[in-house]
């Protein structure tokens, strides 16, 4: 009898899909030590701009991967000062203030310790790509998931090399499906999607100028536009150059598919159609290409089946109002890095990934509904009735339910809130606080991202050891600190750190590697060490 393996080769996760979010799994599985190997069906990283900003909250994300730097060498100015005006034309009559500056704290924040970025994604996959490979992250590009079945075990995809045609089958412990809106594992996996369906289909142009076009975008302060005129009515976005390629922008119009095919839109057709949306008859612009794509609001029924978990596109799609698809994506794969890297490091059981379902998914809704809101009422009711606050939506959810402690109470508190109204409750994103080590300043969020971190108050030394103990019961490491008080490497100047978390001086909380609360003492405790080992247990699912 044959004991050669039936699979050419093996890795812990494969990840199907190799754009924005697949490479962030990537990332984000190598910060925690496991290895991955990922399939692109693409020769390379995006071409088109796409998504065109990372949130604070992204950038606190690739800050931990050590791909901050890179991102700031090639993203463009992103002002302070900015603006999304309804106009007749860029250069016309300005009608309404759709979002002014008031209305980017998603990117500029006190309670983050970075900024957002105008990068746009054709730039930022580069960046990505060269840090997860710096990483040792297994990147195939041309190659294409073409089958596979799992079992109690793991599974088992063959996957296929576009150029060269050949095969291989490869045998993972997890598949992390990362294959876009229309997912063929989500679809061969029979997973049912919801929401409001089909908004709308659009016809994306995308041009160059021969002139400083960006130069009127900076006259407007303004990232994009909307616009409406007898000729055409749409979206106006630029996407500013950097030392990889030159400004780019792209006019989004309607598009009926029944009625219409990209056929019918030649670049004689298009260019009247651009030079009236900047507004100047006859102004030289190069013509690139046409795209097509769908709005849709659809959130996936289920966002794991056995070994297969779904991310990004693939677990729920939403329109591109407040550019919260991508940065949600991101905060996806966040949430999911972590688990999969305990369950394979045999700190956690299994069942701690079916609380990325339990806790993402419900944010998918909300955030696949408030998008769909900004859209509606920026289209029909203008800067007076928009209630949609993309700074609560991305920075201010909290999981309700999942690999958390919850508290007394905790059911009468809501989804989302500005993060200033929360206090350090189990589930929130533990608050950024400036901390003193060293003589040097650093954020209470750089602590967090490669273990568990337990942070107690001045008066809880206690908690300390209570900590070590508890880590040691368990196998897994656990970061223990304490800040303030003069035996400490961390001070806190202002004493804000108890405040911001919620606990008197001798409390303590445990932040789990994403960065989330997962519990809290608010005060100290005499059986502390039990009390830290049984949350502990809980956040495993032990």
């Amino acid at each position: 009898m044959s004991t050669a393996p039936s699979h050419d080769e093996t890795t812990p996760v494969l990840i199907v899909g190799g754009s924005l979010i697949g490479l962030s799994t990537s990332l984000l599985l190598s910060q925690h030590g496991i290895r991955s190997l990922m399939v692109e069906h693409h020769p390379g990283t995006a071409i088109h701009p796409r998504l065109a900003s990372l949130t604070a909250r992204s950038i606190e994300i690739f800050r931990l991967v050590g791909a901050e730097a890179g991102i700031r060498q090639v993203e463009p100015p992103f002002p302070r000062i900015s603006n999304i005006p309804m106009v007749e034309s860029l250069v016309g009559e300005v009608v309404d203030t759709l979002m002014g500056s008031d209305d980017f704290q998603a990117y500029f924040t006190d309670a983050s310790p970075v900024e957002g970025s105008g990068i746009a994604q054709d730039v930022l996959e580069p960046v990505l790509r060269a840090r997860a490979e710096q990483m040792g992250g297994d990147l195939r590009y041309g190659t294409e998931l073409i089958g596979f079945e799992q079992d109690e075990q793991g599974v088992t995809a063959t996957i296929r090399e576009r150029k060269s045609s050949n095969t291989r089958t490869v045998r993972a412990q997890f598949l992390v499906a990362a294959d876009g809106a229309n997912s063929m594992v989500r679809r061969q996996l029979g997973i049912g999607q919801h929401g409001a369906g089909s908004i709308g289909h659009f016809l994306s142009i995308i041009f160059e100028s021969d002139l400083d076009l960006i130069e009127e975008f900076h006259k407007r302060q303004a990232t994009m536009c909307f616009l409406a005129n007898d000729t055409v009515s749409g979206t106006l976005v630029a996407y500013p150059g950097s030392s990889a390629r030159p400004d780019l922008f792209r006019l989004d119009i309607s598009f009926d598919v029944e009625e219409e095919k990209i056929a019918d839109y030649p670049e004689e057709r298009c260019l009247p159609l651009i030079r009236a949306a900047i507004g100047i008859p006859e102004y030289p612009v190069r013509f690139k290409t046409v795209l097509t794509y769908e709005l849709a609001q659809l959130v996936a029924d289920r966002f794991q089946e056995g070994r297969i978990i779904l991310v990004g596109d693939a677990a729920r799609r939403q329109t591109p109002a407040g550019a919260l698809g991508g940065n949600t994506g991101i905060a996806e794969a966040h949430n999911l890095a972590w688990k999969l890297a305990a369950v394979l490091r045999g700190e956690a059981h299994q069942r701690l990934l079916a609380t990325y379902d339990a806790e993402r998914r419900p944010l998918a809704d909300y955030t696949s509904e408030q998008a769909a809101l900004l859209s509606e009422q920026r289209e029909t009711e203008g800067s007076a009735g928009i209630t949609v606050d993309t700074f609560i939506i991305n920075l201010g959810y909290r999981y309700s339910a999942g690999a958390i402690v919850p508290e007394a109470g905790d059911d009468q508190l809501p989804l989302a809130q500005n993060p200033h109204q929360w206090s350090g409750q189990p589930g929130t994103r533990a608050p950024h606080v400036v901390l003193g080590r060293q003589g040097q300043s650093l954020s209470t969020l750089d602590l967090f991202g490669a273990h568990f971190v337990l942070l107690a108050g001045p008066n809880g030394q206690a908690w300390l050891g209570a900590g070590r103990r508890a880590a040691e019961a368990l196998h897994v490491s656990v970061d223990c600190s304490q800040v303030g008080g003069a035996a400490t490497d961390l001070s806190d100047a202002g004493s804000a750190f108890c405040r911001a978390y919620g606990i008197s001086t001798d409390g303590a909380v445990l932040v789990r590697p994403d960065g989330f609360i997962g519990w809290r003492s608010v005060s100290n405790r005499p059986d502390a060490a039990h009390a830290v080992t049984q949350a502990l247990s809980m956040l495993l699912c032990l």
